[in-house]
């Protein structure tokens, strides 16, 4: 997989115009920043764009399973369809980490970085919600249990709708990024399990 954020940091290198700029007093940390929203970007695009290929791949399917099977899932496939593209779209034009110099939040580095390891494992999800949808798909075509490939299907798609969710928690600190434990109780103590 593409790590955007390397990507991103690579570009800066190469023009001589943000070399001169990174002279500047104070300019290099927020430009650093920016780097860091673009790579959020980036890889929710990419995302986005992952899960609009899967609705697609899911609109054939569901053509198919329309000539095989009539009109029986087809309530259903098109509730999953709509979510789908519901989904690429809020991951699409997401909030990136954007705060401006009169915002209430402000949005740290280890922030950014946190939540695009975050949009780094929505990432695998969509790669998991793409084994359901060519699960469906192998259903349809071998005339196999589409009801229950589609309700695995359709709980993929409602579990990824809850991570993306929780992306603003991510952003504003809310939960701790992958692998590391929540902060502890004021006192110093680990919660009680």
């Amino acid at each position: 997989m593409t790590d955007f954020r390397k990507r991103a940091f690579e570009d800066r290198e190469r023009s001589t115009l943000k070399r001169l700029a990174s002279r500047i007093p104070g300019y290099s940390g927020y430009y650093e920043k920016e780097l860091r929203r673009d790579a959020d970007r980036l890889l929710r695009e990419h995302l986005a764009n992952h899960l609009e290929q899967q609705r697609r791949r899911l609109t054939e399917f569901q053509q198919e399973s329309l000539r095989s099977s009539g009109l029986a899932l087809m309530g259903e496939l098109d509730e999953v369809v709509r979510k789908m593209q519901t989904l690429a779209d809020r991951l699409r034009y997401a909030v990136y980490g954007y705060a401006g110099w009169f915002d209430t939040i402000t949005i740290r580095e280890d922030a950014l970085d946190a939540l695009y390891d975050y949009d780094t494992a929505l990432l695998e999800e969509a790669e998991a919600l793409e084994k359901e949808v060519q699960g469906f798909g192998q259903a349809v075509q071998q005339q196999g249990d589409t009801r229950a490939a589609l309700a695995a299907l359709r709980a993929r798609l409602v579990a990824l709708h809850e991570k993306v969710d929780r992306r603003r928690e991510v952003l504003t600190g809310a939960v701790p990024p992958a692998g590391q434990a929540p902060p502890s109780p004021a006192g110093g103590e680990a919660p009680a399990r």
